[in-house]
């Protein structure tokens, strides 16, 4: 079975990170979140269809000879063709039904058990749906006995049909795709779904986790969900508190990691202290406090030096 991934976007809500990183490619927990997504795929997928805009020789040479235990392949956007479009682009590579996904979501969706509902009740489609306390932001689905029956867009509080919203990984028939018109932009959410309502078109609820990393915040939040079983317990330059990860290529003298830090390679740090933060790759410390911030790679944390932190609210400072 093969399964989308669309990473096509501009990683606008994580610049300047993704003038020189695109989006996929950054890391969470130190694994490249594009690789994570496939590598996280059950068994059963044997192929990861990837569909790129922005990147595309970025992600081309990243996978070019790394073996992730899928068959990869890149499938070129020449413009943005949005959500459903970029799904019709590859429909050439699809053999059945299909899973896709959002390239920057993190979630606990168990997938084995989403293809067994969508087989069992002979699904088109089968949308995974979270549930929020306020959805008056987002598009809402009308839910009878897993039957989206219909959807409603950014509701008044008080007249929601449900708190349940589309969770961007979904299940397909190859049908679906090819009731999308090809070299056009189109977003299945808006274009396509509602057509198909009431119509073979299915919800999965989740419980757990649901996490958008494509915002500064979200994108910390993500790093440290990611932590999971491989944190760092010791380093012999360093304190280490709560929950960490530090690659082995790094060097620390005389500081205090964590709690919630992700320390990329070829870092070297003295005498700082980081929390509740993430540390690209090559990035050069001394005597610094660095706490809820993204340092991008190859900066200075020196007095003489260039500075660029993102905060989770998406403030820069130089």
């Amino acid at each position: 079975m093969e399964a989308i991934i669309l990473v096509g976007g501009f990683g606008t809500r994580l610049r300047p990170l993704t003038y020189t990183i695109p989006k996929p490619l950054l890391p969470l927990a130190n694994i490249p979140m594009v690789e994570r997504m496939v590598r996280n795929l059950p068994t059963i997928f044997d192929t990861a269809i990837l569909a790129v805009n922005y990147g595309l020789e970025e992600m081309k040479n990243y996978f070019e000879n790394r073996n992730v235990g899928k068959k990869i392949i890149i499938v070129p956007e020449e413009e943005p063709l949005g959500t459903g479009g970029a799904m019709r682009n590859c429909i050439n590579h699809v053999t059945g039904t299909v899973a896709v996904f959002n390239g920057d979501v993190v979630n606990s969706i168990n997938l084995e058990e989403m293809l067994e509902q969508h087989i069992n009740k002979k699904a088109k489609g089968t949308l995974a749906l979270w549930e929020i306390d306020d959805p008056s932001r987002f598009g809402v689905v009308e839910l009878k006995n897993n039957k989206i029956l219909q959807f409603q867009e950014k509701p008044e509080k008080g007249t929601e049909l449900s708190n349940l919203i589309n969770a961007g990984t979904y299940l397909l028939e190859r049908e679906i795709l090819e009731m999308i018109p090809p070299n056009q932009k189109i977003s299945i959410e808006r274009d396509i779904y509602p057509k198909i309502a009431g119509n073979g078109l299915y919800g999965f609820p989740f419980k757990g986790h649901f996490i958008d990393s494509g915002t500064p915040k979200s994108y910390l939040e993500a790093n440290f969900k990611c932590l999971g079983n491989d944190g760092t317990a010791s380093h012999p330059g360093a304190s280490i508190r709560g929950s960490c990860l530090i690659h082995k290529s790094v060097r620390l003298i005389d500081c205090i990691i964590g709690p919630n830090a992700v320390i990329g390679p070829d870092v070297k740090l003295e005498k700082c202290v980081i929390r509740n933060s993430v540390i690209l790759s090559g990035v050069e410390g001394y005597g610094c406090v660095v706490e809820d911030s993204i340092i991008g790679p190859e900066i200075s944390l020196k007095e003489d030096k260039k500075q660029i932190l993102i905060s989770p609210e998406g403030e820069i400072t130089f």
